[in-house]
């Protein structure tokens, strides 16, 4: 009988955990889903507020260095709202470099899917995190 109630406690836990997990998209839903996909870098990170649930709401500022789809010029700035003290939350560096995949979210932009559609870019030209292995000419590809 104890082994049973182990056994059904565990399932719930797997089940329950596989449940909060994000769902990783294909490269083409990611962009299909995205209202614009850009290059930049983070310039300003300011905490807006400290919910009671326990997270912050922060509104990043983004330079555009390269707009890939939508109609952002370059050098033009978005802000970004991102979540701080959740899990699955894009965060943030000031200085740091991106390529983003964006939805418009009143007057601002949240990350797609996020964390998926917030990828480092390396001194190399390479992604990071969960563009780790894409190129840049494959997002292309994948925009056409």
């Amino acid at each position: 009988m104890r082994s049973i109630i182990v056994f059904a406690i565990c399932f719930l836990m797997l089940y329950t955990g596989s449940y909060a997990m994000i769902e990783t998209l294909s490269l083409s839903e990611l962009v299909s889903g995205a209202d614009l996909i850009v290059i930049g870098k983070t310039v300003t990170i300011t905490t807006v507020e400290t919910k009671p649930e326990g997270y912050t709401v922060i509104d990043n500022l983004f330079e555009v260095q390269e707009c890939l789809k939508g109609q952002i010029p370059e050098g033009g700035q978005i802000k970004i709202t991102t979540l701080s003290g959740i899990e699955d939350s894009t965060e943030f560096i000031a200085g740091e470099k991106f390529l983003l995949f964006l939805q418009k979210y009143e007057n601002q932009y949240i990350v797609f899917n996020s964390p998926q559609g917030g990828w480092p870019i390396n001194a190399d030209g390479t992604f990071s995190r969960m563009g780790t292995g894409t190129t840049l000419e494959q997002v292309k590809a994948a925009i056409k």
